[in-house]
């Protein structure tokens, strides 16, 4: 049996339109993995859960199964964060 470790990254979200923001990127991202690798396959596999804190503030946790993958999404949800507050 495989022990798998899992790589979270939660992102806090402000507004409706961060949440909008986040699902088109997420989705941008795994296409964007897709097309380099040409394989399904080699995708990133991600599980993605809401939570809410007491104060009724949503966040998304972002779970990955390998580490690169991880840390490429967050620089990527950085980049595509920053580009959509500057239109």
């Amino acid at each position: 049996m495989v022990d798998m470790t899992d790589f979270v990254v939660t992102v806090s979200l402000t507004s409706a339109e961060e949440v909008a923001l986040l699902a088109t990127v997420v989705d941008a991202f795994i296409g964007q993995a897709i097309g380099r690798s040409r394989q399904v396959a080699e995708a990133p596999d991600v599980m993605v859960q809401t939570e809410f804190n007491s104060s009724g503030e949503v966040s998304k946790k972002l779970i990955f199964q390998d580490r690169s993958w991880a840390s490429d999404f967050v620089d990527f949800w950085e980049r595509e964060k920053l580009q959509a507050a500057q239109t």
